[in-house]
């Protein structure tokens, strides 16, 4: 077999036209690099967007955050320097708003948590009362801080021979008896008071410590009372002995009870004034025979004047002298 070559192409006559030239400087421009700008561009234009949407969250949590971050809540402080071992009372106290980050840790928001409070130490006016600052009023601050309003602490000595003050303990409630000798008669024993509060048994004055063993001397104990009471007890410890009696806890009844042993009413004899002796006129009827039916009373005699009695004309003749004089017979 043979090959045969492909005849020579015939060749076009140059022409004198002038050459075309790209200007330099310029590449041109293929459809790659076309690509490419336009996803920077896309990448780009994400980016900005996803940027702006997380600005806008963020601020938009600041926002919806913002009020609560700055909203103010009710708070108690002094409305005066308190003093240490001060009571309490609403004078005291008042409410005004603070940002609750500035409370302190016992800050309380009603004047009602801290009313009846005692002090322990000073507080200064328009400081935030904590409940750290105050404690609750007992014996322990002095006895003054143990007592209701309108009473009084009195102690009082018991009868050496009364055991009860071993039984006792502050807080219980007692009935308070005196046994006296008015003169030479028999001893008398009565119930002065009745329901009576203790405050103290000796020097305890805790009533969950353990009751304290009787000393040699006289037991002592103090109660709250009123004025009235005081009194009451100061002249039946001068009368006589002091005893307690203990009460259940949950007796409060208060009755009357009499003298022991009960004496009966002397009665003296009436003194009547004697009757004036009776005048009867004529015209006054006698009184009538008593009888058992109810008569009406006679009316009272009438007392009449008597009339002046008669006088006698006497003569006297002496010598030659004579004398007329009125006598009465």
């Amino acid at each position: 077999m043979q090959v045969v070559p492909n005849p020579p192409r015939p060749q076009a006559p140059k022409s004198q036209a002038p050459k075309l030239q790209m200007p330099k400087g310029r590449a041109p421009r293929g459809p790659g690099l076309l690509g490419a700008r336009e996803g920077t561009l896309s990448l780009a234009l994400a980016a900005g967007l996803a940027a702006a949407l997380l600005a806008f969250l963020l601020v938009r949590g600041r926002l919806a955050a913002s009020p609560a971050a700055h909203a103010l809540v009710p708070v108690v402080v002094a409305a005066r320097d308190i003093p240490t071992r001060t009571r309490l009372s609403p004078a005291w106290l008042r409410v005004r708003q603070a940002a609750p980050a500035d409370l302190p840790e016992g800050a309380a928001a009603t004047v009602a948590a801290f009313v009846g409070k005692v002090a322990t130490k000073p507080i200064t006016a328009g400081a935030v009362v904590t409940k750290q600052a105050v404690t609750d009023a007992n014996a322990a601050l002095g006895m003054a801080f143990a007592l209701p309003p309108s009473q009084r602490a009195m102690t009082v000595t018991l009868d050496p021979t009364d055991s009860a003050d071993q039984f006792v303990r502050p807080g219980d409630h007692v009935d308070i008896l005196a046994t006296d000798e008015p003169g030479s008669g028999p001893a008398e024993a009565r119930t002065v008071l009745q329901n009576v509060r203790l405050l103290a048994v000796g020097a305890q004055t805790a009533p969950d410590a353990a009751p304290s063993a009787s000393t040699s001397g006289p037991a002592h104990v103090t109660v709250a009372v009123s004025p009235a009471q005081a009194q009451a007890l100061v002249l039946a410890a001068v009368r006589g002995k002091i005893h307690l009696t203990l009460r259940a806890t949950d007796d409060d009844a208060v009755a009357t009870l009499p003298v022991f042993p009960a004496v009966p009413p002397v009665r003296e004899p009436s003194r009547s004034a004697p009757s004036p002796p009776r005048i009867h006129h004529p015209s006054v009827p006698a009184p009538a025979p008593a009888s058992d039916e109810a008569l009406p009373l006679p009316p009272l005699p009438v007392h009449l004047t008597p009339p002046p009695p008669a006088r006698v004309s006497v003569t006297i003749i002496k010598g030659s002298q004579s004398q007329t004089v009125s006598v009465e017979p």
